[in-house]
């Protein structure tokens, strides 16, 4: 029913090409600097494609991020998204690049600044045959500024969806729901991780260093 795809995470943890461009960006290069997520502003764009080609697009964002775990079900337990998120950091040029124009535009110091990090996220959906129960059978993001621990929480979320009987634990969820139905979005995926045996989830680390 699942697989997992080839893509793994780029273990550099900062890029140091620096970009073709004479003069000092415009804080519109910065527009939309996402502090705690994987978003990438126009600026960061430009380091992407020169160190690692164009980013890819997610939804209606702009980020590092690979298909992980894939399905072909359309009924039932389904993938709903799945990926490896990266966000990078500056050194060599393209570190001294930024620092000499962050003179002129203090916002380019957001980047100077840029704590790497890599994520893990991944939600089943449900949906019943006759199309009457829909639900978000699981959740799961991580983050962490460690690679060797993403790996680690990689490694064990696989195991859960490649072990759990995703139906067994759909009826499960439906026979219990008056207990989680009316939790918002972080209640109703804790109280399905908690019946994993998985943590709390952790995401929307903070991006910059001390």
């Amino acid at each position: 029913m699942f697989n997992i795809s080839d893509n793994a995470f780029d273990t550099r943890s900062t890029w140091g090409t620096a970009i073709e461009q004479m003069h000092c960006p415009n804080p519109d290069a910065l527009h939309l600097f996402d502090q705690s997520g994987y978003d990438l502003c126009p600026l960061e764009q430009e380091y992407a494609k020169v160190n690692m080609g164009e980013a890819d697009f997610v939804r209606y964002r702009r980020a590092i991020a690979k298909p992980w775990i894939e399905a072909d079900s359309v009924t039932g337990p389904h993938i709903n998204h799945s990926y490896l998120f990266e966000r990078k950091g500056y050194h060599g040029y393209a570190l001294e690049q930024l620092g000499h124009w962050a003179e002129g535009n203090h916002l380019i110091n957001k980047m100077t600044r840029l704590k790497s990090k890599w994520g893990i996220d991944i939600s089943l959906d449900y949906v019943d045959d006759n199309r009457y129960n829909t639900m978000e059978l699981f959740h799961f993001e991580w983050d962490d500024n460690n690679l060797d621990t993403v790996l680690q929480k990689k490694e064990e979320i696989e195991n859960i969806i490649f072990t759990t009987d995703w139906q067994d634990f759909a009826n499960y969820k439906l026979k219990n729901k008056d207990k989680w139905i009316e939790l918002d979005f972080v209640g109703q995926s804790k109280w399905t991780t908690e019946h994993l045996n998985l943590p709390k989830e952790r995401f929307k680390l903070v991006t910059w260093r001390d």
